[in-house]
């Protein structure tokens, strides 16, 4: 089992922390587990950095001026604003049926109802004032739809990007066409909407996409390829949709320098505060800054992942601030741990990371996974220590995985020997520690969510081998740091998978494992052995690790 990894300065940190730890059996853990990087330097990329902060006594006094002056006149004159675009757009809109808005089978706009729309463009800009952009700087000037039918921007403010960008038609989530207001308008855009949960709308999405690049009456269509808001620290994952086409896109860059409040929608911050926070701030400041087209290479058009990712760093370069693993399934599990009252910090798992080391694993078995880790984590820190781990499996496995009344000893016996062989069965304080440690990656001595993720993954069968990784992990945790088992080790795992085994049968199915005979069952003989009787024993992880919670926990 013999790896070649290429160590970056955090992860040579922690690998040396490793290897001060005793009882690691850490070449083993290196094969299987994924590395994932750490930026110490590098603020968390979806928290806002006002809000994160405690408001200073001059932040205070601000908001109170602006509070009693230009409040109610910005609020005044937004819902005059807001008002009038609903019902131009409604307007521009009238006699279309959702047929007509189909992103696959719909036309774009008639001239005469793009003339009705095209007052809201100067519109949303006077609504940019009113939300204290005073002045806009532009940098470049916007490609033409023949050079780029595609336009990508990084996501800071949402809400502000969107209006600078109002004339043009968005892929948006499926969410914004129900709302009062920007469903009207971005619907007269001929918005592309898609449900990032349905995989057929996310399909039909990249058709979309695709269609806008070939069919010249279509105007260029703006993208945010992260799919979620940043506070602009860095350039989080791009989805691959908008380069499914491999056509030239522009890249266009929205910065905020020198703003004394973050203008970016991110935690904690809901639609109503983020939206009072920009009414009351005097004034922000917003520059855009129109990239030169790029144009993919014969290799990047035929891979939209390696085009994607291409891009996000030629967009990171110019802004000037790194690219990460993070990605829109970080902010998903950020809500999900804010439900269940646990840090936000807790979500951020460097989803990208995790997906391309680990296969097969969803949000939606994440969340899962959230839930069972909230309930053992009592105390909402985020951080499992190991007696409060080995307690909630303990916990856990003699409650419901085994009956002590009813497990047969090996090779028979009275209901004495079946319910001490059970009691046996549960894993001990040791194999637990072992456990424990292969899932903690950084060697702190807790176990943070993003490592129990990757754990549990591993345990069922999405390791980069599927269920041989499994197994893999099942002897590192069992062998107590030995590179074989013994005739005793053996019998009591099979045991544990199989209760009805008798000793004759255990003793043909250790010399079977002991393929060379020495007394002993190897690593290697062990991932060979569990392999061909997956099926016919259950030499699963469930069975093998006395049905543990980890093993039961993702679809």
């Amino acid at each position: 089992c013999a790896h070649y990894i290429v160590l970056h300065p955090p992860s040579l940190v922690r690998l040396l922390g490793a290897m001060a730890a005793p009882n690691k059996v850490l070449h083993r853990k290196l094969s299987y587990m994924p590395l994932l990087e750490t930026e110490p330097q590098l603020q968390n990329p979806f928290v806002n950095l006002t809000v994160a902060n405690p408001p200073t006594l001059g932040r205070k006094v601000r908001r109170v001026i602006v509070g009693v002056t230009l409040l109610p006149v910005r609020l005044g004159l937004t819902v005059a604003n807001l008002l009038l675009g609903v019902c131009l757009a409604r307007l521009a809109t009238v006699g279309l049926t959702a047929a007509d808005f189909d992103a696959l089978e719909g036309q774009p706009l008639a001239v005469w109802r793009q003339n009705i729309f095209s007052p809201i463009v100067g519109m949303m800009r006077f609504q940019l004032l009113l939300l204290g952009f005073w002045r806009i700087r532009i940098k470049g000037r916007c490609a033409s739809r023949e050079d780029a039918p595609l336009i990508i921007c990084n996501h800071v403010s949402g809400l502000v990007e969107g209006l600078f960008m109002a004339k043009y038609p968005k892929l948006a989530e499926a969410e914004y066409a129900a709302t009062l207001i920007l469903g009207p308008m971005m619907k007269a855009t001929m918005a592309i909407f898609v449900d990032r949960a349905d995989p057929q709308s996310r399909e039909n999405s990249k058709r979309a996409l695709f269609r806008r690049c070939t069919e010249s009456r279509w105007p260029q269509t703006v993208v945010f390829p992260e799919g979620c808001c940043t506070n602009g620290t860095a350039v989080v994952q791009f989805k691959m949709g908008a380069f499914s086409p491999g056509c030239p896109v522009q890249p266009v860059l929205f910065r905020y320098p020198n703003n004394v409040d973050d203008p970016s929608f991110t935690f904690p911050l809901g639609s109503n505060e983020y939206l009072l926070n920009l009414l009351l701030s005097v004034s922000n400041n917003m520059e855009v800054e129109f990239l030169p087209v790029y144009v993919p290479s014969d290799q990047e058009a035929r891979n939209p992942q390696t085009y994607a990712a291409n891009v996000q760093q030629y967009m990171a370069n110019a802004l000037g601030v790194p690219t990460t693993k993070h990605a829109a399934e970080d902010v998903a599990l950020c809500i999900a741990a804010k439900k269940l009252k646990m840090p936000i910090e807790a979500g951020i798992v460097q989803w990208q990371a995790i997906s391309e080391t680990l296969t097969g694993v969803k949000v939606k078995d994440a969340k899962v996974l959230m839930q069972q880790f909230s309930k053992i984590d009592k105390a909402g820190t985020g951080l499992i220590d190991f007696p409060t781990f080995a307690k909630a499996m303990r916990s856990k496995v003699r409650s419901g995985s085994i009956d002590f009344a009813t497990a047969p000893a090996p090779g028979g016996g009275s209901d004495k020997e079946a319910k001490a062989a059970a009691v046996e069965s549960v894993l001990s304080e040791e194999e637990l520690r072992s456990i424990f440690e292969l899932l903690d990656l950084d060697s702190t001595g807790s176990i943070n969510f993003q490592e129990y993720l990757c754990g549990v993954a591993v345990l069922n069968g999405h390791g980069p081998e599927d269920q041989e990784t499994s197994i893999k992990w099942v002897f590192d945790s069992l062998a107590k740091d030995n590179l074989h088992f013994t005739k005793e080790q053996l019998d009591v795992l099979l045991h544990r998978a199989m209760p009805s085994l008798d000793s004759s049968q255990l003793d043909d199915l250790f010399s079977e494992a002991d393929s060379d005979a020495d007394g002993l069952v190897s690593r290697e003989e062990f991932i060979a052995f569990a392999k061909k009787h997956l099926e016919d024993l259950g030499l699963n992880a469930s069975r093998l690790l006395c049905g543990l919670p980890l093993t039961a926990a993702m679809s």
